[in-house]
């Protein structure tokens, strides 16, 4: 009976030890309440006046499915293997895009562009129809905001210093089409429009489910929409563009490739020919050897000629169809409720931050001074 209770007397401390610590950590916490209350208020404030003035936006999404091209040139592969050529992977697709292009696509400069010739009709444009350049270009069409001031020259600060040193250097992209090359320059109001229409365009890829999302935020709800539209409707151009090209440049390979083809056939033809005339009465086993190796050269020949014939009649005709490259599956819709702010969940999040800031300091605050005296020390 001694030793149950010796050892239940040895155990006791470490539970009063513990419960001491969890004790003591509340204690602290609750002397400084008034700090800790005083704190989580000013952080609240200021998620109040964040939730406040921070601009209104709205979202418009678009969902499209781009439609991938068949291997229609499985043959012409395999020809094109026996002629030691490697037409690659694009062009067995028909030169359709791979979905995880688009976001590249949508940031070149000439994509950009043409958004910004978006037609749009905003509240302070007083009905008139503006292009999407003029609203950020031209203060008049915008609406003063408090929050935006505050993070330019906050947050945004190093930005606007550094843009004010590179004024003269304007935003140049180098895109190059066959032998020729572009050089696409963008000056300084130019920039502020790329920057402000690429910080609220966004191209979703899902790949898994094979669809893609097109994402536009403004002020109000209809330009919204309307831009969203004309994102898909230019990144459709874009794509059909390339696939056109890529076609053209696939049936200019196979017609370059049937003209030689005919040619070895035509070369491999008369040379069986002018050998079975000429030796027509032999018999001898060097004459049937010859023969045999001429009439393989025309057989081989004459299929890559065949196949080539047919891989021309079907690049001519894909050249010709008119395809849907990117389906719409969910249209632009003109959105009814903001996309942000979401004031609710800022002033949580500030209400939040601010407790735990707060017990933190309370908390951390003797371990510190603990460090700098062990430093002063030393």
């Amino acid at each position: 009976m001694t030793e149950p209770m010796e050892q239940q007397n040895l155990s006791q401390p470490v539970q009063n030890s513990d419960e001491i610590d969890l004790v003591d950590l509340f204690r602290k916490l609750w002397v400084k309440r008034k700090f800790i209350l005083t704190v989580t208020g000013v952080f609240l404030l200021i998620g109040l006046f964040v939730a406040l003035f921070s601009p209104v936006s709205y979202t418009a999404s678009c969902t499209v499915v781009p439609q991938s091209g068949e291997n229609k040139s499985g043959g012409l592969s395999g020809v094109a293997a026996m002629m030691g050529v490697n037409l690659g992977t694009t062009m067995m697709s028909e030169g359709t895009l791979s979905p995880n292009i688009y976001p590249e696509i949508i940031k070149s400069v000439p994509f950009t562009r043409e958004i910004m010739q978006t037609p749009i009709v905003t509240k302070r444009s007083n009905g008139k129809e503006i292009t999407l350049y003029e609203y950020y270009t031209n203060k008049q069409y915008q609406d003063k905001n408090v929050m935006s001031s505050i993070k330019k020259y906050t947050l945004g600060l190093p930005r606007v210093i550094l843009g004010s040193f590179r004024k003269e250097e304007p935003i140049q992209e180098i895109v190059a089409h066959a032998d020729t090359v572009i050089v696409y320059s963008l000056n300084i109001e130019e920039e502020v429009a790329y920057d402000a229409i690429q910080e609220s365009m966004q191209v979703f890829t899902n790949s898994k489910d094979g669809y893609v999302s097109i994402d536009y935020s403004f002020p109000e709800a209809r330009p919204a929409a309307e831009v969203t539209n004309q994102i898909y409707r230019t990144l459709e151009k874009y794509v059909a563009s390339f696939k056109s090209e890529k076609l053209e440049d696939n049936l200019q390979f196979v017609e370059e490739s049937y003209e030689t083809a005919r040619k070895d056939f035509l070369q491999a033809q008369s040379r069986l020919v002018a050998f079975q005339d000429a030796n027509r009465g032999l018999a001898t086993a060097t004459a049937r050897s010859t023969e045999m190796r001429l009439q393989s050269e025309f057989n081989i020949a004459f299929s890559v000629y065949s196949e080539l014939a047919k891989q021309r009649e079907q690049a001519r005709i894909a050249v010709k169809e008119n395809q849907t490259i990117l389906t719409l599956v969910n249209p632009a819709v003109v959105p009814n409720e903001k996309s942000a702010p979401r004031r609710s969940i800022t002033l949580l999040a500030f209400l939040f931050l601010g407790f735990v800031a707060a017990c933190g300091w309370v908390l951390g605050k003797p371990y510190i001074q603990n460090v700098f005296r062990e430093i002063e020390k030393k």
